[in-house]
Protein backbone atom coordinates (compact mmCIF):
# COMPACT_ATOMS: atom_id res chain seq x y z
CA UNK A 1 0.00 0.00 0.00
CA UNK A 2 1.36 3.42 -1.02
CA UNK A 3 0.21 6.09 1.43
CA UNK A 4 -0.11 9.50 -0.23
CA UNK A 5 -0.55 13.11 0.85
CA UNK A 6 -1.89 15.65 -1.70
CA UNK A 7 -1.32 19.41 -1.55
CA UNK A 8 -3.22 21.69 -3.95
CA UNK A 9 -5.24 24.84 -3.32
CA UNK A 10 -7.73 24.04 -6.11
CA UNK A 11 -10.38 21.71 -4.66
CA UNK A 12 -11.61 20.54 -8.08
CA UNK A 13 -8.10 19.62 -9.19
CA UNK A 14 -7.41 17.93 -5.88
CA UNK A 15 -10.61 15.90 -6.05
CA UNK A 16 -9.80 14.85 -9.61
CA UNK A 17 -6.36 13.65 -8.52
CA UNK A 18 -7.85 11.69 -5.63
CA UNK A 19 -10.32 9.99 -7.97
CA UNK A 20 -7.54 9.06 -10.41
CA UNK A 21 -5.10 7.88 -7.78
CA UNK A 22 -7.60 5.73 -5.89
CA UNK A 23 -8.50 3.78 -9.03
CA UNK A 24 -5.57 1.68 -7.89
CA UNK A 25 -6.59 -0.15 -4.70
CA UNK A 26 -2.94 -0.17 -3.64
CA UNK A 27 -2.99 3.61 -3.20
CA UNK A 28 -4.40 5.28 -0.09
CA UNK A 29 -4.91 9.04 0.37
CA UNK A 30 -3.85 9.89 3.92
CA UNK A 31 -4.51 13.63 3.78
CA UNK A 32 -5.46 16.52 1.49
CA UNK A 33 -4.09 20.02 2.15
CA UNK A 34 -4.82 23.42 0.63
CA UNK A 35 -1.25 24.72 0.95
CA UNK A 36 2.20 23.95 2.28
CA UNK A 37 1.45 25.20 5.79
CA UNK A 38 -1.47 22.79 6.16
CA UNK A 39 0.61 19.96 4.73
CA UNK A 40 3.40 20.48 7.30
CA UNK A 41 0.83 20.23 10.11
CA UNK A 42 -0.47 16.95 8.72
CA UNK A 43 3.07 15.62 8.37
CA UNK A 44 3.72 16.17 12.07
CA UNK A 45 1.67 13.11 12.99
CA UNK A 46 0.84 11.32 9.74
CA UNK A 47 3.08 8.85 7.96
CA UNK A 48 3.08 8.76 4.15
CA UNK A 49 5.14 7.17 1.40
CA UNK A 50 4.70 9.93 -1.17
CA UNK A 51 3.88 13.63 -1.13
CA UNK A 52 2.22 15.11 -4.23
CA UNK A 53 2.22 18.90 -4.35
CA UNK A 54 1.39 21.83 -6.58
CA UNK A 55 3.90 24.69 -6.81
CA UNK A 56 1.84 27.89 -6.86
CA UNK A 57 -0.29 28.09 -3.70
CA UNK A 58 -1.17 30.80 -1.14
CA UNK A 59 0.39 31.04 2.35
CA UNK A 60 3.15 28.53 1.59
CA UNK A 61 3.94 27.47 -1.98
CA UNK A 62 5.26 24.13 -3.17
CA UNK A 63 8.91 25.17 -3.28
CA UNK A 64 8.81 26.35 0.34
CA UNK A 65 6.99 23.17 1.32
CA UNK A 66 9.64 20.96 -0.31
CA UNK A 67 12.40 22.92 1.41
CA UNK A 68 10.74 22.49 4.81
CA UNK A 69 9.99 18.81 4.27
CA UNK A 70 13.62 18.14 3.35
CA UNK A 71 14.68 19.53 6.75
CA UNK A 72 12.51 17.13 8.74
CA UNK A 73 12.03 14.19 6.36
CA UNK A 74 14.92 14.23 3.87
CA UNK A 75 14.08 10.87 2.30
CA UNK A 76 10.33 11.39 1.73
CA UNK A 77 9.62 11.03 -2.04
CA UNK A 78 8.02 14.19 -3.48
CA UNK A 79 6.16 14.46 -6.79
CA UNK A 80 5.42 17.95 -8.14
CA UNK A 81 2.32 18.40 -10.31
CA UNK A 82 1.76 21.81 -11.88
CA UNK A 83 0.01 23.57 -14.75
CA UNK A 84 3.10 25.71 -15.34
CA UNK A 85 5.51 24.46 -18.00
CA UNK A 86 8.20 26.71 -16.54
CA UNK A 87 11.87 25.76 -16.76
CA UNK A 88 12.87 27.96 -13.83
CA UNK A 89 10.26 26.35 -11.58
CA UNK A 90 11.54 22.95 -12.70
CA UNK A 91 15.12 23.83 -11.78
CA UNK A 92 14.04 25.28 -8.42
CA UNK A 93 11.98 22.16 -7.65
CA UNK A 94 15.05 19.99 -8.29
CA UNK A 95 17.22 22.31 -6.20
CA UNK A 96 14.85 22.05 -3.25
CA UNK A 97 14.72 18.26 -3.54
CA UNK A 98 11.78 17.16 -5.71
CA UNK A 99 11.95 13.56 -6.95
CA UNK A 100 9.57 14.01 -9.86
CA UNK A 101 7.91 16.71 -11.93
CA UNK A 102 4.80 16.29 -14.11
CA UNK A 103 2.30 18.63 -15.73
CA UNK A 104 -1.27 18.40 -14.41
CA UNK A 105 -2.72 17.33 -17.75
CA UNK A 106 -0.85 14.03 -17.37
CA UNK A 107 -2.68 10.87 -18.44
CA UNK A 108 -3.61 8.24 -15.85
CA UNK A 109 -1.02 5.69 -16.97
CA UNK A 110 1.80 8.22 -16.73
CA UNK A 111 0.61 9.43 -13.31
CA UNK A 112 0.36 5.85 -12.06
CA UNK A 113 3.87 5.12 -13.32
CA UNK A 114 5.20 8.26 -11.63
CA UNK A 115 3.61 7.36 -8.29
CA UNK A 116 5.03 3.84 -8.19
CA UNK A 117 8.44 4.93 -9.50
CA UNK A 118 8.94 7.85 -7.13
CA UNK A 119 7.48 6.07 -4.09
CA UNK A 120 10.13 3.40 -4.72
CA UNK A 121 12.84 6.03 -4.30
CA UNK A 122 13.61 6.68 -7.97
CA UNK A 123 13.40 9.89 -10.03
CA UNK A 124 11.09 10.82 -12.89
CA UNK A 125 10.78 14.11 -14.75
CA UNK A 126 8.37 15.13 -17.50
CA UNK A 127 10.19 15.05 -20.88
CA UNK A 128 8.00 17.98 -21.96
CA UNK A 129 9.61 20.08 -19.24
CA UNK A 130 13.09 18.77 -19.89
CA UNK A 131 12.78 19.79 -23.52
CA UNK A 132 13.03 23.42 -22.44
CA UNK A 133 16.67 22.79 -21.58
CA UNK A 134 19.46 21.99 -23.98
CA UNK A 135 18.94 19.14 -26.40
CA UNK A 136 20.30 15.84 -25.13
CA UNK A 137 22.30 15.53 -28.33
CA UNK A 138 23.98 18.85 -27.59
CA UNK A 139 25.21 17.86 -24.14
CA UNK A 140 29.03 17.69 -24.07
CA UNK A 141 29.36 14.48 -22.04
CA UNK A 142 28.09 10.90 -21.93
CA UNK A 143 26.95 8.54 -19.20
CA UNK A 144 30.23 6.64 -19.47
CA UNK A 145 32.23 9.72 -18.46
CA UNK A 146 30.86 9.59 -14.90
CA UNK A 147 31.91 6.96 -12.38
CA UNK A 148 29.38 5.03 -10.28
CA UNK A 149 30.34 7.13 -7.24
CA UNK A 150 29.81 10.37 -9.16
CA UNK A 151 26.39 9.18 -10.34
CA UNK A 152 25.41 8.33 -6.76
CA UNK A 153 26.51 11.76 -5.58
CA UNK A 154 24.40 13.32 -8.34
CA UNK A 155 21.39 11.32 -7.13
CA UNK A 156 21.84 12.70 -3.63
CA UNK A 157 22.34 16.21 -5.04
CA UNK A 158 19.09 15.85 -7.01
CA UNK A 159 17.31 15.01 -3.76
CA UNK A 160 18.61 18.22 -2.18
CA UNK A 161 21.31 16.73 0.07
CA UNK A 162 24.19 19.00 1.13
CA UNK A 163 27.82 17.93 0.75
CA UNK A 164 27.91 17.08 4.47
CA UNK A 165 24.75 14.96 4.20
CA UNK A 166 26.09 13.18 1.11
CA UNK A 167 29.33 12.46 2.95
CA UNK A 168 27.45 10.98 5.90
CA UNK A 169 25.26 8.76 3.73
CA UNK A 170 28.14 7.56 1.56
CA UNK A 171 30.67 7.22 4.40
CA UNK A 172 33.02 9.70 2.79
CA UNK A 173 34.88 12.73 4.10
CA UNK A 174 33.23 16.10 3.34
CA UNK A 175 36.37 17.19 1.49
CA UNK A 176 36.20 14.07 -0.67
CA UNK A 177 32.61 14.83 -1.64
CA UNK A 178 33.58 18.41 -2.47
CA UNK A 179 36.32 17.09 -4.76
CA UNK A 180 33.86 14.73 -6.44
CA UNK A 181 31.43 17.60 -7.01
CA UNK A 182 34.22 19.63 -8.64
CA UNK A 183 35.03 16.70 -10.94
CA UNK A 184 31.34 16.29 -11.82
CA UNK A 185 31.02 19.99 -12.71
CA UNK A 186 34.15 19.76 -14.85
CA UNK A 187 33.04 16.59 -16.66
CA UNK A 188 29.53 17.86 -17.31
CA UNK A 189 30.69 21.40 -18.09
CA UNK A 190 28.19 22.74 -15.57
CA UNK A 191 28.35 26.02 -13.67
CA UNK A 192 26.71 24.54 -10.55
CA UNK A 193 25.19 21.41 -9.02
CA UNK A 194 21.69 22.16 -10.29
CA UNK A 195 22.79 22.39 -13.92
CA UNK A 196 24.74 19.13 -13.54
CA UNK A 197 21.65 17.42 -12.10
CA UNK A 198 19.44 18.64 -14.96
CA UNK A 199 21.92 17.35 -17.55
CA UNK A 200 22.21 14.00 -15.76
CA UNK A 201 18.42 13.63 -15.73
CA UNK A 202 18.28 14.40 -19.44
CA UNK A 203 20.71 11.58 -20.13
CA UNK A 204 18.79 9.32 -17.72
CA UNK A 205 21.87 8.90 -15.56
CA UNK A 206 19.58 9.54 -12.60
Amino acid sequence: MIKIGIVDDQMIVRSGLVNLITINDNHQIIFEANNGKEALKYLEDKSIDLLITDLKMPEMNGLELIKNVRLSRPSLPILVLTTFDDNELFVQAIREGANGFLLKDVEYDKLEHAITTIAAGEYLFEPQVLSNNHSINDLPFSMESLTDTEKQILRYAAAGFSNKEIATNMYLASGTVKNYISKILEKTQSRDRTQAVVKAIQLKII
